[in-house]
């Protein structure tokens, strides 16, 4: 029995309306436009990238994520330095929430630190950190190349405790630019970016870079090495308040009583000290990531500087909890 040409437009037509039904219930479901992490399961870090570990509170990857990271840092200070040794011990939590795909709200400095210097005229004491919130967005991602780029712009809020040398100045505009590429099991991610403070006088203006390169040899251990380097490019007027044994005394004053040059704070603390124009830093660290499962992972590294200007950085460990999607 033959079919009449509208009989078999008809079949090709239910055919094709199948077809089109399956490959449709085959898809994965539309991931929503904002707050994707919360909605769907996406991969927002390449495959086999990890996350820089040194320098946290300036060192941003480009990746778009949303999650939790926990960190603790042991910092001890130079003993031929202002502070005459001693230490820093310092806890933070950072927060990072994806928007979209390509746009991130980032929160990446806080903390509590306990500060215990090894001269005796200044007090071991404790407090708060200033915080550092802001925004990256994705402008160029080439999955297929394992590359993408990520301007991002912070601020930091000056509401910190003085006593840890916090909560000093109008804040600080924090503007930088991150990329990362990878082949195989290697990987590189790097990032340029500056301190501006809104007063130049009372803090300083500095010029910061980093590199991170791993090279994963199991998925569950993942061997790296980072060079970060400051730069910087304007000193401040060192009014600072400083509380020792002698009074209260401006930045500039203690280093001139103690004889002891200009020195800064690095990533961690803008200390607005005099004389700094033109000075670098460079450290390098030495470490391990361990991805625990998709979302979960650990890591630490020791880092120590490469430079022969230390200014308050003699060695550093670094830890990690992260928590990610």
């Amino acid at each position: 029995m033959t079919r009449s040409p509208r009989g078999r437009r008809a079949a090709w037509l239910a055919f094709a309306m199948l077809s089109v039904s399956q490959a449709a219930s085959a898809l994965p479901p539309e991931c929503p436009t904002f707050f994707p992490d919360f909605q769907c399961d996406r991969e927002a870090r390449y495959p086999g990238f990890v996350p820089p570990l040194t320098a946290p509170y300036l060192f941003e990857d480009p990746f778009i994520t949303t999650g939790l990271s926990g960190w603790y840092l042991w910092h001890q200070f130079p003993g031929g330095s202002i502070l005459d040794g001693g230490d820093i011990q310092i806890a933070a939590l950072q927060a990072r929430i994806a928007i979209t795909d390509r746009l991130a709200f980032i929160a990446t400095k806080d903390g509590y630190a306990w500060y215990d210097p090894g001269l005796d005229i200044i007090d071991t004491t404790n407090g708060w950190f200033d915080i550092a919130a802001g925004f990256k967005y994705a402008l160029v991602k080439i999955p297929e190349h394992n590359f993408i780029l990520t301007p991002a712009l912070r601020f930091e809020i000056p509401v910190g405790q003085k006593r840890v040398y916090s909560g000093f100045s109008d804040g600080i505009f924090i503007p930088s630019i991150s990329a990362a590429w990878g082949i195989g099991d290697f990987h590189v991610i790097g990032s340029l970016g500056s301190q501006l403070p809104v007063d130049m006088g009372d803090q300083s203006t500095q010029f910061f870079y980093n590199l991170h390169l791993d090279y994963a040899v199991w998925e569950h251990f993942v061997p790296l090495v980072e060079l970060n380097g400051y730069t910087y490019t304007n000193s401040g007027n060192g009014t600072l308040p400083v509380k020792t044994d002698l009074g209260e005394l401006d930045l500039s004053t203690a280093q001139a009583v103690l004889g002891k040059p200009g020195e800064e704070g690095l990533d961690a603390l803008n200390l607005g000290s005099q004389g700094v124009t033109g000075e670098t830093v460079v450290t390098f660290a030495v470490g391990a990531r361990i991805p625990i499962t998709k979302h979960v992972g650990i890591g630490a590294a020791y880092e120590f500087p490469i430079t022969n200007r230390e200014y308050l950085f003699n060695q550093r460990v670094t830890a990690n909890v992260l928590l990610e999607f």
